[in-house]
């Protein structure tokens, strides 16, 4: 076999490396309701505005109430009071564990477990996990999720993101 050859079979692996690699990416891109889930509460815990994305109709609300805002603005109020940056209040999410309980075809309960960590910005989380630094707190609700048209979106009383 030539130089030429091998650097065709090569280039060959390589092509069907990258394809196959989208392909999975693709397949990977399948929406769930435990992901739907898992989504919605790292960006709860990490003030992420996004979250909004993945609420269904009746808690995104219209134009005049959003609960999301809301929230936001609760924890930063909250955070000032304390004397601290809004960012303080931000948190990460890990050790994650679901348990699904399909109710029917398009409501789901998922029950999430793990744990929370202060996560001023990825550095800090960082920093603090391979250091010990700072304490964890246990993480325990059941979100309830549902499929609407555009997927499935969490609904019900997430958290404490309604409460006021």
């Amino acid at each position: 076999m030539g130089s030429g050859s091998k650097f065709v079979v090569l280039g060959a692996v390589v092509i069907v490396f990258f394809i196959l690699q989208i392909a999975l990416i693709g397949i990977d891109r399948h929406e769930s309701p435990g992901a739907v889930a898992v989504d919605f509460s790292k960006a709860y815990f990490y003030l992420d505005a996004d979250m909004a994305d993945m609420l269904c109709a009746e808690l995104a609300g219209d134009e005049d109430t959003n609960v999301v805002d809301d929230y936001i603005h609760r924890v930063a109020t909250e955070a000032r009071a304390e004397g601290f940056d809004p960012s303080w209040k931000k948190m990460a999410l890990s050790h994650l564990e679901l348990q699904t309980e399909m109710v029917d075809e398009n409501t789901a309960k998922i029950q999430i477990t793990g744990e929370r960590r202060r996560s001023i910005n990825p550095v800090y989380a960082a920093v603090a996990k391979i250091f010990f630094l700072g304490d964890t707190y246990k993480v325990e609700e059941t979100l309830t999720v549902v499929k609407e048209e555009d997927g499935w979106k969490v609904c019900g009383q997430p958290f404490d993101l309604t409460e006021g």
